[in-house]
């Protein structure tokens, strides 16, 4: 167990407590042969997730997802489009999660201190099997341009996915 997981374990215990609610950004990137790029935190699940991360009191969700985006994966983006608005309550808080479609505009796809445990590039036919909660209605939704919104819960895979990605780890 790394500082961070025992950091999430106080932290679940405040969320159990006051169940606050947050505001979370993620962001839908695809380079230019059409992989998404996904991240894997190093706390918590570990599972693949869209880039992004908590919104400050002080900027728009889009300016916090341009921000996370830069400070977890090094790229820089521009969003063009909101995607959804979802909710997510699970771990004992309330979550408002805007996601965004973004393009790259700068940067490199790097590992960018430690939060972040790896980086990957994946067909979108071919993402790895240990999603987060809600992956696939946000990328259902991202794919037929609908505006996605509503809860988040989760989904079960009647088969593994191959994992034919171009990853970084540590």
């Amino acid at each position: 167990m790394n500082w961070r997981d025992a950091a999430l374990r106080v932290l679940l215990a405040w969320w159990r407590l006051m169940r606050p609610t947050t505001i979370g950004v993620r962001g839908i990137v695809v380079d230019e042969t059409g992989k998404l790029l996904l991240v894997r935190h190093s706390y918590g699940a570990r599972k693949w997730f869209l880039p992004g991360g908590g919104h400050r009191g002080d900027e728009s969700p889009d300016q916090a997802l341009v921000r996370e985006m830069r400070e977890e994966t090094g790229i820089q983006v521009e969003v063009t489009r909101l995607v959804g608005v979802y909710f997510y309550n699970g771990q004992h808080k309330r979550d408002h999660i805007y996601v965004f479609a973004c393009r790259a505009i700068g940067g490199e796809s790097r590992l960018v201190g430690g939060e972040i445990e790896a980086i990957g590039w994946f067909p979108p036919d071919a993402l790895p099997s240990n999603l987060m909660i809600g992956m696939d209605r946000i990328l259902d939704d991202w794919r037929r341009g609908v505006p996605g919104f509503g809860p988040l819960h989760s989904t079960t895979r009647p088969h593994e996915r191959p994992s034919h990605a171009k990853e970084q780890s540590r």
